[in-house]
């Protein structure tokens, strides 16, 4: 299950996307090629946010973001939803 702040990083990714769409990216041809590209690495890092979960679950095999497999912070238990 993903954390709240880890929901809140997804959502905020999103917004970021949105925000980009509207408020930066021009109208001309080049448009909808360069939101494109903007959507996979904001899918990139909703993807790599939503790999915490997994890495929760298979400590001994998967590692947290700034993490290694099979370590944990003092104080942490493995699966308890800090990162």
């Amino acid at each position: 299950m993903l954390t709240d702040d880890e929901h809140e990083a997804i959502r905020l990714a999103g917004e970021l996307y949105t925000y980009i769409a509207d408020k930066i990216c021009g109208i001309g041809v080049t448009r909808e090629a360069d939101l494109a590209e903007l959507r996979v690495k904001i899918h990139d890092i909703q993807h790599t946010i939503m790999a915490q979960v997994a890495a929760r679950e298979h400590p001994d095999e998967l590692r947290l973001m700034g993490e290694v497999v099979g370590w944990q912070a003092p104080g942490r238990v493995a699966g308890d939803g800090q990162a």
